[in-house]
């Protein structure tokens, strides 16, 4: 016996209700997007959470989506936006759904944060703000998983000329060259300097081999009539100073 046709003009209906609920899923992300927008538009920055800011900062590379189980993700893995923003680009791209581009913005977000700070401290005199001096060095070295040496030059009225890294080494070390603080200390024509350098296992006390060292950079930058202010060492979100322990 012959088997009868199927109607054809029947739809799918497997079929059918999936593409029902993608495209409720894409109404409701979409209504999502828009009254994270307004919220932000109405009410300004600060109405956002954490996560909010860090979920409308993605929707720049994730044009289409819910970016809200990423963002789970990476919480969930680095646990705060400090953390986020400053994880080394490949653990970043360990966490399922963050590529490239991702990584590149949040890169570009570190390194404003980073100009930021900088900036507040142009044409002021850093010894009369100290606060805004320390926390630049915390948010230059405080994150970094290698110890750094950076120098900050200052001319006659104590006002930042430029910072720099002049060294990186391991998780413990690095190399320290007087003679090249005070060499470019001249070079720009700075009258004093603040010394800094990061301990990445957060430990504050100075090591001998750090009191020694900042003797010599003292010594070097006397020959050239320099002014040794301070030096800083970091320990993650904390700093100790020289001066204050009577080192300098």
């Amino acid at each position: 016996m012959a088997q009868p046709e199927p109607d054809k003009s029947e739809p799918d209906k497997p079929k059918s209700e999936k593409i029902k609920q993608e495209k409720k899923k894409e109404d409701f992300t979409a209504g999502h997007r828009g009254r994270m927008q307004e919220k932000l538009r109405l009410h300004g920055g600060d109405a956002l959470s954490h996560q909010e800011l860090l979920e409308m900062l993605l929707y720049a590379t994730f044009r289409r989506g819910d970016v809200k189980p990423l963002i789970k993700s990476l919480y969930s893995r680095f646990k705060t936006l400090d953390h986020i923003i400053h994880a080394p680009a490949s653990e970043l791209m360990e966490v399922k759904g963050i590529g490239q581009s991702s990584v590149d913005l949040i890169a570009v977000v570190r390194s404003l944060y980073y100009r930021l700070g900088q900036e507040q401290l142009r044409r002021k005199d850093v010894l009369s703000n100290w606060e805004a001096v320390l926390n630049f060095m915390v948010k230059r070295l405080g994150h970094e998983a290698i110890e750094k040496f950076m120098v900050i030059y200052l001319n006659s009225q104590n006002e930042v000329i430029t910072d720099e890294i002049m060294s990186s080494g391991t998780v413990d070390r690095t190399a320290i060259f007087p003679r090249e603080i005070a060499k470019h200390a001249l070079q720009y024509r700075a009258t004093a300097l603040i010394i800094v350098h990061n301990h990445p296992t957060g430990q504050l006390r100075p090591s001998k081999a750090d009191i020694d060292m900042t003797r010599q950079v003292k010594e070097a930058l006397q020959t050239v009539a320099v002014t040794l202010h301070d030096h800083i060492i970091v320990g993650g979100t904390k700093t100790v100073s020289f001066k204050s322990m009577g080192l300098l």
